[in-house]
């Protein structure tokens, strides 16, 4: 349970200790009253207090105790004579002076038929244990004894309940915590993690709104650069974004700083205020965390919800550094990428873009089957690199006007082999091998380089196949025109079954084609290349 959901250990007040000393006295045959400064008659421990409750007994007790009060008595408890008939042990609480509180338990005197108490209830005291002064001493001792046994056991409860809210706080920062590590390997998705990190301080924590806001520096990762999550509360983003601009520049980073809600340097009375954490990256503070309008029974911020904004503003900061370190290896990984598929493009004219296209289509297609985003994403690189293989295949081949010879298509055929062959010593492109490898294996076994056939076909094989048979149709090629998009997709669905896998073609037919349209429109804006491998003076080949 979250620590402002509520606590179910209530502290046992004095008013608790002495209603368990009452018990007790009653259950030794005592009458038994609980008298408190603010009240004019005693409280009875008794159910049926018959004659003990008649006013003339009551009231001569209760003088005695506010008397008794008055004096300004320590805990040691008296012993009040009222008229002779009628002795009291007058017990204050250990804390006396704070409380006001006494018990008063009373019992006949010996002789007490005699005397006032008899006039005034002559049919009660036979039921009450006559007490001589050496058993009134004992039950004395007694009374102080218990009096210090119970208040012992009161103040261990309160250290267990005290224990069991540091308890149940320590949990629930290490369950926030271990969710919060658990995320950080999502560093591709930095703007979930923040997300996240929000919502469950916004379930741990009193808060009425969580929200975090970055610089727009190039020490925040792209996704997070000048943005605001705000996550609890429906006002969370105007406020952290009202807010966040003109904190951020004076930020200290080794502290957080508690300020009014409307963003003064400290809170007026009243006003719970906003606690602001410094999220930093190598020394530099780059973002804040912020909590604003605590509620719950106690409206002072804890030390335990600075710790837990500290520990998750921390977070936040490795966080985002790891993010833009995994930022820059995947721009210089895909630069990498795109500087192998440009020397392709370099070689013939007619494909420059083709590889993007196919990737793209590809991506579009696994999604639209069900594959998972990270496999996707796989697929999708796998489509960049399919035909890296050529850059071993003779120009003069790949750029050869009209139908190609069988010994010239044997060696285009030697692509998907190369391309494997060069990928292979990569363990970072290990998964895009299988696409790169039997994009062109068909359903029906016909395909190369393997002959494979249907399931036989790594899935990533089958995708791509697909969105590569496309893009060749679509595009002009050195020795043919492109095809109508009507004609394109009749083969498509005509081929299923035997090129194609059939589970894909349909899904294929159903996409979204606007994305692709647009990168067709920019590659044919490219211009052409300045130079090609071969070329020893710098001019295209003819």
């Amino acid at each position: 349970m979250s620590r402002h959901h509520g606590d179910n250990h209530r502290e046992l007040t004095p008013q608790d200790l002495f209603g368990q000393m009452a018990e007790r006295c009653r259950a030794l045959g005592l009458v038994t009253w609980i008298s408190a400064p603010d009240a004019t008659t005693l409280e009875s421990g008794d159910a049926d207090a018959g004659a003990w409750g008649c006013d003339e007994i009551v009231g001569r007790v209760a003088t005695a105790a506010s008397e008794l009060r008055a004096e300004g008595v320590g805990a040691e408890p008296r012993v009040v004579c009222i008229d002779g008939g009628l002795r009291v042990i007058m017990l204050p609480s250990e804390r006396v002076r704070r409380d006001g509180l006494i018990l008063c338990a009373g019992a006949p005197a010996p002789g007490w038929k005699s005397g006032w108490l008899s006039s005034v209830a002559p049919d009660i005291a036979d039921a009450c244990p006559v007490m001589g002064d050496e058993e009134l001493a004992r039950f004395v001792g007694m009374l102080a004894w218990m009096r210090k046994d119970l208040d012992h056991a009161r103040r261990d409860a309160e250290a267990i309940r005290e224990f069991s809210g540091e308890l149940g706080e320590a949990y629930e920062e290490l369950g926030l915590l271990y969710r919060l590590g658990r995320s950080m390997n999502k560093i591709g998705r930095p703007a979930h993690f923040v997300d996240m990190a929000c919502e469950e301080l916004g379930a741990t924590l009193p808060f009425g709104w969580i929200g975090a806001s970055f610089a727009k520096t190039d020490r925040v990762v792209g996704d997070l650069a000048g943005r605001t999550f705000p996550s609890v509360g429906g006002d969370a983003a105007e406020r952290v974004r009202a807010l966040a601009p003109n904190l951020l520049p004076k930020l200290d980073s080794d502290r957080w700083t508690l300020l009014g809600s409307d963003g003064a340097a400290r809170p007026a009375p009243g006003d719970p205020g906003v606690l602001a954490h410094p999220i930093v990256r190598d020394g530099q503070v780059i973002g804040v965390l912020m909590a604003g309008e605590k509620g719950g029974q106690d409206r002072e911020i804890s030390s335990f919800e600075t710790q837990l904004l500290d520990a998750a503003s921390d977070y936040m900061g490795v966080f985002v550094e790891n993010s833009s370190l995994y930022s820059e290896q995947r721009q210089l990984f895909f630069g990498t990428i795109e500087a192998l598929t440009a020397a392709i493009d370099a070689k013939d004219r007619y494909t420059r873009g083709h590889s993007e296209r196919v990737a793209y289509l590809g991506h579009q297609l696994a999604l639209a089957v069900g594959v998972p985003d990270d496999e996707a994403e796989r697929m999708r690189i796998s489509g960049i690199l399919h035909d890296v293989g050529k850059i071993g295949v003779p120009e003069a081949v790949l750029t050869k006007p009209g139908r190609l010879t069988k010994e010239e298509f044997e060696l285009v055929k030697l692509h998907p082999t190369i391309g494997a062959r060069i990928l292979e010593g990569v363990p970072q492109l290990r998964d895009a091998l299988p696409g790169v490898m039997h994009h062109h294996e068909r359903w029906d076994g016909r395909g190369y380089p393997d002959g494979l056939a249907g399931e036989g076909i790594p899935l990533v094989a089958r995708i791509l196949g697909v969105a590569d048979a496309f893009d060749a149709m679509s595009s002009t090629r050195s020795y043919r025109s492109s095809m109508p998009r009507e004609k394109v997709l009749e083969e498509m669905s005509r081929c299923s079954g035997t090129q194609f896998a059939p589970d894909l073609v349909g899904p294929f037919l159903e996409l979204d084609l606007s994305g692709y349209d647009d990168l067709v429109r920019i590659h044919s804006a490219m211009p052409e290349p300045a130079f090609r491998p071969g070329d020893a003076d710098g001019r295209a080949a003819a």
